[in-house]
């Protein structure tokens, strides 16, 4: 049951999460990076807080095993690599990007493997293997010059820091799910907008800051809610395995919101990361310790 659990919880994350990638660049491209990675963290702190109506206290995040992890996972997964994301979807086509997010699968379980040696097997290797091939074939898909491979670098990037992200995430011990995602998403909410003021970066009007919130509530607030779930009953080498169905979402809205072309080597791409994303989840699961 428990198993299942995660399982279910995982896909959610990952069809709310792929949305939110050709929605983003279909209506904020207007927004600076900064700002927009502010108002989807704390839009996704909102829906956790509406949705949950989760006491407003910091409770087990304070205890100090929980101290490291949790603010490991605020630094990367809230503030680094949301920025670096909207930064590389600007700048290269929606579903390529989206595709590119598969990354996430083989960073975050070879660090599971590396650091806290999680099991893994032969099928899963080649199924990373197979993934990372895809996203070498998406980076360079089009041949747009340098910096649509800039841009794919950075999204690489974000998929490193959410891997390191939820390998702290699943390193969080007795921590309610709505409780981490509220918490993280004020505190790297707050910082970036912070930052904004520094930086005296213009906000937009109050109408695309309100869509801003609910795209951050909807894409960000209840996808991290399911995903911690899952990472809690499953382990983050194979949540993340299952939450690698959300670039094929994404990219597939791409293609049908925003016209994105689908040319020989990114249907190779995908056929490649849809290989290797079977073989992810068609390995036998060994029983694992959890987080929670």
């Amino acid at each position: 049951m428990t198993r299942r659990r995660g399982i279910c919880c995982a896909l959610i994350a990952a069809v709310l999460f792929g949305a939110g990638m050709p929605l983003i660049k279909l209506g904020f491209s207007a927004f600076d990076p900064l700002l927009l990675s502010a108002f989807l963290n704390l839009g996704a702190a909102l829906g956790v807080a509406l949705v949950t109506r989760i006491p407003w206290g910091l409770g087990a995040l304070t205890t100090r095993c929980n101290r490291l992890p949790f603010a490991g996972s605020a630094v990367c997964g809230g503030v680094l690599a949301p920025v670096l994301l909207v930064w590389g979807i600007a700048h290269t086509p929606g579903s390529a990007a989206a595709l590119l997010l598969n990354l996430e699968a083989p960073f975050t379980t070879l660090i599971a493997w590396f650091f806290f040696r999680e099991k893994i097997g032969l099928r899963f290797v080649l199924g990373l293997g197979m993934v990372t091939t895809g996203g070498v074939l998406v980076s360079i898909n089009g041949g747009s010059g340098p910096g649509q491979a800039v841009a794919g670098l950075a999204i690489a990037a974000s998929c490193l820091c959410w891997a390191i992200d939820n390998n702290c995430t699943a390193r969080l011990k007795e921590v309610r799910p709505a409780q981490f995602s509220l918490w993280k998403g004020v505190i790297s909410g707050l910082f970036l907008l912070v930052l904004c003021g520094g930086l005296r970066i213009p906000l937009p009007g109050t109408p695309a800051l309100g869509k801003a919130l609910l795209l951050g509530a909807f894409c960000s607030g209840l996808p991290l809610i399911a995903f911690v779930s899952a990472i809690q009953c499953l382990g983050a080498g194979r949540a993340i395995a299952f939450f690698a169905s959300a670039p094929f979402v994404g990219a597939a809205l791409s293609v049908a919101l925003l016209g994105d072309p689908v040319t020989p080597r990114l249907l190779l791409a995908a056929v490649l990361m849809v290989l290797g994303v079977a073989a992810l989840l068609t390995e036998p699961h060994p029983r694992l310790e959890t987080a929670g």
